[in-house]
């Protein structure tokens, strides 16, 4: 199996014996181009990624002038979309050559858009394409693999908040409600430094590819994702604050997406025509609220069975983020293919720099650490999935896919530095256990050996002066 270009020489057949003694005669160099022509099987080809499909072709017209030797060869002009091979040729009128006939088979690798064309080569001609084309659209289908994850990621999401509705403080919840000055510092970095920023990196990034600063921009003016709530919990954060921030911003972002999608959206997609998702939006901030409604009510109904959940969260947490980093890359690793230099540079700037500012403005406001923490984690994290939907909703397939890639990437990156500051907090705080341990070791030990000296001394002055 030969992937492209893959060719097959359809036709070399020589005119020599037809013409005689003629090819002495004529100047080759001022012979007109053949009039040929190309009828592929369909005008349009939709396939899915792995799918091959045979396709039959006809080049009619063919005259292969005075004295000289041609081929045919069918080519596409994206490799990494699809290639072809098996071509199969029956010729008819074989002496003056007027028709060829064919098939060819290809092969969908990718999803994305490319074109087969015919290609003529003659000796002492340029190299000339056939007018006609195949278009060809490579979508891609959800297997059974996809449906299972998708429904186990949910089902361990809704385990993950009934958890946070069960450790809630509700004393804390109402401090932040009469007082909420995180809440705002986080409406500010999440819907006016990052729709900007996002835009910014874009423009810079992505200025000939529109469909990729869409992508990047559309993530960021996206709410705060449901996976800050986690890392909420495993870098000790306010979780009360995280759940309040991402419920008003969920909220929020019914009047603050289509703002930003009709100012700054309307330069990079001059038409406007936006179709906002409020139901997903709507559906999100559901799936917020209910299951910490749940864990409410068993806080305070079944507060034995609370005490028992707090101390699964922490590793139920870490667990559902290795499971999506790590089954998500495995699953769509067709995206690898699609991500370039530039979009994993886009995807790694915007939330890592979002960190940095939400966490500076925190600090420089005079919050708590725990609080500008959770202000850092909330601004850094978008909703891939209410960006990911837009994008689906707005573009036509494979367009949409294709443009997930900058989201897909982002849920990729996003985590990383995140993880990375656990693990290292986790490696510290262990050696200074040991340490703790250590040094209160030591101590009984001098106490110790205190007790033991005083009671030796106890012995000696009892026998030297006995009563």
């Amino acid at each position: 199996m030969h992937y492209w270009p893959g060719y097959v020489v359809l036709a070399i057949i020589s005119a020599a014996h037809a013409v005689s003694g003629a090819v002495n005669t004529v100047d080759t160099d001022h012979l007109q181009p053949p009039l040929w022509a190309v009828q592929f099987e369909y005008e349009q080809l939709n396939m899915t990624m792995r799918q091959a499909q045979k396709v039959s072709f006809v080049i009619t017209a063919v005259e292969p002038g005075l004295g000289s030797d041609f081929e045919f060869r069918v080519l596409n002009d994206n490799g990494d979309v699809a290639y072809i091979d098996e071509v199969m040729t029956v010729l008819s009128n074989a002496k003056g050559v007027a028709k060829v006939k064919g098939n060819f088979t290809l092969h969908a690798t990718l999803l994305g858009y490319t074109h087969v064309y015919v290609e003529l080569r003659r000796a002492g001609y340029e190299t000339q394409h056939s007018a006609e084309i195949l278009r060809v659209i490579v979508t891609r289908s959800l297997n059974l693999a996809d449906i299972i994850f998708n429904i186990s990621i949910a089902c361990f999401v809704m385990v993950i908040y009934v958890n946070f509705g069960a450790v809630l403080d509700l004393e804390d919840l109402k401090r932040i409600v009469i007082r909420p000055v995180g809440p705002a510092i986080g409406l500010f970095c999440q819907f006016l430094v990052m729709p900007v920023l996002s835009f910014v990196i874009g423009y810079f990034l992505f200025r000939e590819m529109i469909e990729l600063r869409l992508g990047l921009f559309f993530l960021g003016v996206s709410p705060a994702g449901g996976s800050s709530n986690i890392f909420a919990v495993l870098l000790n954060g306010n979780l009360s604050l995280s759940i309040t921030m991402t419920a008003i911003s969920n909220l929020a972002a019914f009047g603050m997406m289509p703002l930003w999608i009709f100012t700054l959206g309307a330069l990079i997609f001059r038409d406007g025509n936006f179709a906002i998702p409020y139901k997903s939006i709507a559906s999100v901030s559901c799936t917020l609220v209910v299951p910490i409604a749940i864990g409410i009510m068993l806080q305070k109904y079944a507060p034995e069975v609370t005490k028992k959940m707090s101390k699964l969260l922490k590793p139920i947490s870490l667990v559902l983020i290795l499971a999506i980093t790590i089954f998500g890359c495995v699953l769509n690793s067709y995206m690898w293919k699609l991500f370039t230099t530039k979009i994993l540079i886009g995807s790694c700037i915007l939330p890592w720099l979002g960190y940095v500012i939400g966490w500076l403005i925190a600090t420089v406001l005079r919050q708590p650490p725990k609080d500008a923490i959770t202000i850092a984690i909330e601004t850094g994290i978008q909703n891939i999935g209410i960006a990911i939907f837009m994008l689906n909703f707005t573009l036509p397939q494979p367009q949409a896919d294709m443009t997930s890639a900058v989201p897909m990437a982002n849920s990729m990156v996003t985590p990383l530095p995140l993880l990375l500051i656990y693990f290292l907090k986790l490696c510290f705080c262990r050696k200074r256990e040991k340490s703790v341990d250590a040094e209160a070791n030591a101590k009984e030990a001098k106490e110790s050996e205190l007790v033991t000296f005083m009671e030796n001394e106890m012995e000696k002055a009892s026998s030297k002066y006995p009563q």
